[in-house]
C-alpha cells in the first residue's frame, strides 16, 4: 500500500448550517474549504504525497451537530 492510500482528509460540516442552507450551497462551502486547505498546505509532505495518485484520494465527510 502506498503512503498516499493511507492519508484521509476529512470535512467536517456544521449540522446546524447543513439543515437550514440549500444544499448546494453547503457543497459549495466545502469545496471552497478544500481548496483553501489545499493551497496553504501545498508544501506540506503529506499534502505531496496526498495529491500524487488522483484517482485513489480518500476523503470522509461529517456532520457535527454542536448543541
Amino acid at each position: 500500500m502506498s503512503a498516499a492510500a493511507k492519508l484521509v482528509q476529512y470535512v467536517v460540516v456544521n449540522g446546524e448550517i447543513a439543515k437550514s442552507w440549500p444544499k448546494g450551497a453547503v457543497i459549495a462551502q466545502c469545496c471552497h474549504a478544500v481548496a483553501a486547505v489545499s493551497h496553504l498546505y501545498a508544501a506540506d509532505p503529506d499534502t505531496v504525497e496526498y495529491f500524487k495518485d488522483l484517482d485513489n484520494m480518500h476523503k470522509v465527510v461529517l456532520e457535527v451537530r454542536v448543541s
